[in-house]
């Protein structure tokens, strides 16, 4: 069974693919109803989509809103670098790369498991997705659900479906969640290391001018 470990806010425990649920925050009152909530759920829905049958290990950075700090981000990569789990998914970004950050993502590579982070099109660079051996993923409108991008661009290698079910969560955020979805579902077929080759979109997406 493919495990992802989601660096998120919480799922519900009731939830049959959640396997288990780690706390690296203070719990929000109203956890499970909150923002963040909503948002890891969406993140599983749309990694699912591709690879119905993942299980997903529940790493809880956000308590409540999407904010988190980076202790606590580093405290579940770690954890995750212990795990089984085959993909790590962090659907957000961290402005600054502390050397503490630095070397839990480099203690998931040094695991062999994927990090994939979202990385927005625009702006300055994230953290994880800035970090080496990350697999950086940015929204491309290109995509569907079931598509993805190769674009070799300085902050991100692809590019997958930036929207969801849920019109409030779309962007980078989003396509990370879609593209390990993909890769999950890739890997089981035996054509991640494909993934580059196979990308139904190769290159940067091309803006018409007006």
């Amino acid at each position: 069974m493919m495990v992802v470990a989601l660096i998120d806010g919480p799922l519900p425990v009731v939830m049959p693919a959640c396997r288990h649920r780690h706390l690296h925050c203070q719990p929000h009152p109203d956890a499970d109803r909150s923002p963040a909530a909503r948002h890891a759920g969406q993140m599983a829905a749309a990694i699912m989509r591709n690879a119905p049958g993942v299980a997903f290990d529940s790493h809880v950075v956000f308590p409540g809103h999407l904010n988190t700090f980076v202790v606590a981000v580093c405290e579940a990569l770690e954890r995750a670098a212990r795990s089984d789990a085959r993909i790590v998914q962090c659907s957000f970004g961290i402005a600054r790369n502390p050397p503490e950050l630095v070397r839990a993502v480099a203690a998931v590579r040094a695991a062999g498991k994927w990090l994939v982070a979202s990385a927005p099109a625009r702006g300055a660079p994230v953290y994880p997705a800035g970090c080496d051996g990350v697999v950086a993923v940015q929204g491309d409108a290109r995509c569907g659900p079931a598509q993805w991008s190769r674009l070799d661009l300085p902050h991100a290698r692809f590019g997958a479906c930036p929207t969801g079910p849920d019109p409030a969560i779309r962007g980078a955020s989003i396509a990370a969640a879609h593209f390990t979805g993909l890769l999950a579902r890739e890997h089981d077929a035996g054509r991640a290391d494909l993934m580059p080759q196979t990308a139904p979109f190769q290159g940067r997406e091309r803006i018409p001018a007006s």
